[in-house]
C-alpha cells in the first residue's frame, strides 16, 4: 500500500490505526439480501451457512466458500442480490415510502437500486443510471433478474436530468465515484489506482455530483450521499460543501453495530472493517429545505399500432393467465410495459422503459427473460417445476434441450416456486430459452 495513505490513516485513526492494519489482512465478507416481490426465499435456503445481518432486516451474512450462492438457479431466479455489508447500510437507512420518485445517480451494478425499487409499488418509479455503458447494461440486467417493473434504466451524465427534471424526485442516491480506499480488502486494484490526484479528481466530480443532486431534489426530499473511501476530502468535505451552498440539512443517522460518527461531523457514518463486519464506508443523509424549483416532466405515452397489439394479445391468450399491461410502448418492435406516470427522457440513452415484454416479429411473438421473471404457476397455461439440485436445472441453465411432455407452445421452467425462464416445447422437445449469455 502507498505510504502516503498509510500515513495518513495513521493520523485519522490514530491509536486505532495498528487494529485497522490488521483488520486488512482478514478474509472480505460476503452478504445478500432477499427480493421483496418473492414470497418464502428463507425457507429453501441452506441455513448451516448463512447469519442474520445485525441492521439489514432481510440482510443475510453467507459462507461463500462453502456456500456459492452465486452459482445457484435460485440466483437466477431474481430471489437475492449479493451485496458488500456496508453498501447495503444505504437502502436501510433512506426511509421509502411506496409511492416515492427515485433517481439512482451512479447506479452500477444495482444493488442499491435493486433494494430500494422492490420496496416501491408500481405508483412510485426508479430512474437508475450509469454513465458507463458497460456498467449500465449490467445494472439493466440485474433490474431485469429482480423483475422490477417500476424501474427505467439509464446511460448518461446524470447532469443531463437537470435539464428536464428539477424538482422531480423524493429520493436521491448519490453513491459518488470515488478513490476506493475502503475497498482496499476486496481488490488489488483499488490499491494500485490510489493517488491524492485521484482524491482530488473524484471530489470535484463529487461537487458537481452534489449540485445536480440538489436540483433534481423536492422540497422536503433527501439524498442520501455515500462513498466507499475514508478520505475526509471526498466524505465530510462534500457534505460540508452541500451544506455550505444549498438549503440543505444533515439528518442523523442512528448509529449501532460497529457504525461510528463522521470526522467531526457526528450525524454522519463512517464503517471501518475493524468495527464493522464490511468493507469501509461513509453515509450522510441529507434533507431540502421547503423551497425550490419543481418542473412538471413530459410524460411517456402508449404507442402500439393495432396490429402489434394484437400480436401481444394473442401471445397472451395462447400460453398465460394474466391480464396484458394497459400501457405498452413500442421500440423498435420490442414492447415494453409503462406506467402512466414515467417520463419522458428526452436526449438522454434510456435501456430499459419498465417492464420489457418481448419482440414482435413479422407475426408472432417472442417473450423476453424479464417477463418469465415477473410470473407465477398461476399466471401460465405450461410449466415444468424442477427442485434446486435436479440435473434437469443443471442442463438447462447450461443451454441444452429437455424431454416434454406434450405440452405444445410456451411454459415457464420453475425452480421450486420461482419462474427461471421461458421455453417453447414442440414434439416432446423442451426448447431451451435461458438467454445464451446466462448460461453456464
Amino acid at each position: 500500500m502507498d505510504n502516503l495513505f498509510l500515513q495518513r490513516m495513521k493520523k485519522l485513526l490514530n491509536n486505532e490505526y495498528d487494529a485497522f492494519l490488521k483488520s486488512l489482512e482478514e478474509p472480505p465478507v460476503k452478504a445478500f439480501y432477499l427480493n421483496n416481490k418473492k414470497k418464502d426465499v428463507f425457507s429453501y435456503l441452506n441455513q448451516q451457512y448463512i447469519s442474520k445481518h445485525p441492521i439489514v432486516d432481510n440482510g443475510y451474512y453467507f459462507d461463500y466458500e462453502h456456500y456459492p450462492l452465486g452459482k445457484s438457479p435460485f440466483f437466477s431466479c431474481g430471489l437475492y442480490y449479493i451485496q458488500e455489508p456496508s453498501a447495503m447500510l444505504v437502502s436501510h437507512i433512506l426511509d421509502i415510502k411506496e409511492d416515492d420518485y427515485v433517481l439512482d445517480m451512479c447506479a452500477a451494478p444495482g444493488g442499491k437500486t435493486c433494494a430500494i425499487a422492490s420496496k416501491l409499488s408500481n405508483q412510485g418509479l426508479m430512474i437508475a443510471n450509469d454513465i458507463n455503458n458497460l456498467r449500465a447494461r449490467i445494472l439493466s440486467e440485474n433490474v431485469e433478474r429482480f423483475a422490477l417493473e417500476n424501474t427505467i434504466v439509464t446511460n448518461c451524465d446524470p447532469l443531463l436530468f437537470t435539464k428536464s427534471l428539477k424538482g422531480f424526485f423524493d429520493k436521491i442516491i448519490l453513491d459518488a465515484p470515488c478513490s476506493g480506499e475502503g475497498m482496499f480488502r476486496k481488490t488489488d486494484k483499488a490499491i494500485k489506482t490510489w493517488s491524492i490526484n485521484k482524491i482530488n479528481e473524484c471530489a470535484y466530480i463529487q461537487k458537481k455530483l452534489m449540485k445536480a443532486a440538489y436540483e433534481l431534489l423536492a422540497p422536503e426530499g433527501e439524498i442520501i450521499y455515500s462513498t466507499c473511501t475514508y478520505s475526509t476530502e471526498e466524505n465530510e468535505d462534500i457534505i460540508n460543501y452541500a451544506l455550505d451552498n444549498f438549503d440543505l440539512k444533515l439528518v442523523p443517522i442512528d448509529k449501532k453495530h460497529g457504525m461510528v460518527s463522521g470526522i467531526n461531523m457526528e450525524e454522519a457514518v463512517r464503517l471501518y472493517p475493524h468495527h464493522y463486519k464490511g468493507e469501509g464506508h461513509f453515509i450522510a443523509l441529507l434533507k431540502k429545505g421547503k423551497e425550490g424549483q419543481v418542473q412538471k416532466a413530459k410524460l411517456l405515452k402508449s404507442n402500439i399500432h393495432k396490429d402489434k397489439q394484437k400480436i401481444v394479445n394473442d401471445f397472451y391468450k395462447d400460453n398465460l393467465n394474466t391480464k396484458i399491461p394497459q400501457y405498452l410502448l413500442d421500440n423498435n418492435n420490442h414492447i415494453y410495459a409503462i406506467q402512466p406516470h414515467f417520463p419522458k427522457l428526452e436526449k438522454i440513452r434510456v435501456l430499459r422503459n419498465g417492464l420489457y415484454l418481448g419482440e414482435c416479429k413479422k407475426n408472432y411473438f417472442v417473450p423476453s427473460l424479464a417477463l418469465a421473471l415477473t410470473l407465477t404457476k398461476n399466471d401460465v397455461k405450461r410449466s415444468y417445476t424442477f427442485h434446486e439440485p435436479d440435473d434437469e436445472i443443471k442442463k438447462y441453465m447450461s443451454g441444452e434441450t429437455l424431454q416434454g411432455n406434450g405440452q405444445k407452445g410456451y411454459g415457464i421452467i420453475f425452480v421450486e416456486d420461482y419462474p427461471l425462464s421461458f421455453y417453447k416445447e414442440s414434439n416432446h422437445q423442451v426448447k431451451n430459452l435461458f438467454p445464451k449469455g446466462l448460461r453456464r
